[in-house]
């Protein structure tokens, strides 16, 4: 349980500051092209406790899924585990792509940065999943 718990909070940071730093910096003029697809900047602060309740239970699943399957692989699994789960979200963003004006390159960038974030929370995860006979090392 211990182990559940440092790994559910080492991902949630790093989930959170990577999402603030992709979409309040990195995308920010992206999303600016296209302010008719989101929601007034204060009506987003007014509902951002459902971004923090939305991220941790991607947190709290991805830990949950590690532990009752991949636990005991380390890292390599911990990355797998993200790339797999990663496939399921771009299929999704195919599909709000499909149905959704959002432009091309914002799925895109969705995609790679979706990416690049599930293989660090599956190398954080595994990390502190890491085997027992390296723990005790």
């Amino acid at each position: 349980m211990k182990r559940f718990i440092i790994a559910f909070i080492a991902a949630y940071i790093f989930i959170f500051f990577w999402g603030w730093l992709l979409n309040g910096v990195f995308l920010k003029d992206v999303y600016a092209q296209t302010p008719n697809l989101w929601r007034s900047q204060s009506e987003m602060m007014s509902l951002f406790h459902w971004i923090i309740i939305g991220q941790a239970l991607v947190v709290f699943a991805f830990v949950m899924i590690y532990a009752s399957g991949f636990a005991g692989g380390g890292v390599i699994a911990g990355i797998r585990l993200g790339v797999l789960l990663e496939i399921a979200a771009i299929g999704m963003r195919m599909g709000i792509y499909a149905v959704q004006p959002f432009p091309g390159k914002m799925i895109v960038y969705g995609c790679i940065s979706g990416l690049i974030e599930m293989i660090i929370v599956g190398a954080i995860v595994g990390a502190i999943y890491k085997p027992a006979a390296a723990r005790s090392s």
